[in-house]
């Protein structure tokens, strides 16, 4: 069997657990540390499955090409560069590391900056490095009875609003999907969300319903002294835009962990904001979720060879079709 792999050289401590076990299974692994070296040699008519960062963007016209390919694995949560409906369309399982050690770290993280922006941490730390008088008027604000709006509810959402139960805030979200809600949540229009928040928390996945969903106009809509908190994805908001409004109004705090582009250019000009949370996509990794996602990618290879439904599937409406085409047909 033919399983590739995309990431970085960083991937190293995720990807050469499956790489060493696959290769002792018999299987063919072939890693490639970037989309264009990928792509190169890709070979879709022999692949079985394939694994890959969002970098790599897999579409109907590959899927068409690899009629044998069994499954898309995402090593962590994100799935951007897959084509969810196109794969769906061919029977083919998108899966991914959507682990309990994940969404909390993320959960917990989230709430580390929402802190740490009302608070402002990053201010008071300067203060005191710069030998400077205390102000006035304390800058400090407390979460206690403030509306937090978190755009999406998934596992991370649902996370931050069970920490935040007992902080006595006011939770709005607002989703694409309809579902139940928690009692202390309530689901409002995204414009509603956003004039009506004290801080307001960006959880949505990036998609073609949420790539430059948060524009100059939206963004503009948030109170002044809002707190905004982006730990999904770059492309939901208009960096530009959030960059010229954190200027335009002092009292405005941010703390954002995702870019696009992402690493953060040097001449971004968020970076000289000091109003400004800016961590490298990597705030809510930790040592728990680093050390058990790699056991979760080798699990999700081995059952989609095995012919089984892995643990974490994203498109679970295909699993019948998809049962009854591997299903009892172990990959040799």
């Amino acid at each position: 069997m033919q399983i590739d792999f995309v990431g970085p050289q960083s991937f190293e401590l995720m990807y050469q657990p499956s790489l060493d076990a696959l290769a002792a299974g018999g299987h063919k692994g072939r890693w490639f540390k970037t989309p264009a070296e990928y792509w190169a040699a890709a070979d879709p008519a022999n692949l079985d499955v394939l694994v890959a960062i969002g970098a790599l963007k897999v579409g109907a016209d590959f899927l068409d090409q690899a009629p044998n390919l069994r499954a898309l694995i995402s090593p962590v949560t994100g799935t951007e560069g897959f084509d969810e409906a196109a794969a769906s369309a061919r029977n083919v399982l998108v899966a991914n590391g959507q682990i309990l050690e994940n969404y909390v770290s993320m959960a917990e993280a989230t709430v580390m900056l929402i802190l740490a922006a009302l608070y402002d941490l990053n201010g008071t730390q300067r203060l005191l490095a710069e030998n400077g008088p205390r102000p006035p008027r304390p800058r400090a604000r407390m979460l206690m009875r403030k509306t937090v709006g978190l755009i999406g509810f998934g596992q991370i959402a649902r996370a931050v609003a069970a920490r935040l139960e007992s902080w006595d805030c006011r939770i709005l979200t607002t989703m694409r999907t309809a579902r139940a809600l928690p009692d202390r949540v309530k689901g409002v229009p995204l414009g509603t969300l956003l004039t009506e928040s004290d801080v307001v928390v960006v959880l949505a996945a990036l998609n073609d319903d949420t790539r430059a969903m948060l524009g100059e106009r939206k963004l503009s809509a948030m109170k002044p002294d809002v707190v905004f908190v982006n730990v999904a994805r770059g492309g939901i908001a208009d960096e530009h835009a959030l960059a010229r409004l954190a200027r335009e109004r002092p009292e405005m705090r941010i703390a954002v962990d995702v870019f696009s582009p992402d690493p953060l250019p040097l001449d971004s000009p968020l970076r000289s904001l000091p109003n400004a949370i800016l961590t490298p996509h990597m705030v809510g990794h930790t040592r728990e979720t680093l050390d058990r996602l790699p056991v979760v990618l080798l699990a999700n290879i081995e059952h989609v060879l095995a012919g089984e439904v892995p643990d974490y599937v994203r498109n679970p409406k295909v699993i019948d079709a998809w049962r009854a085409r591997w299903s009892g047909r172990e990959a040799v």
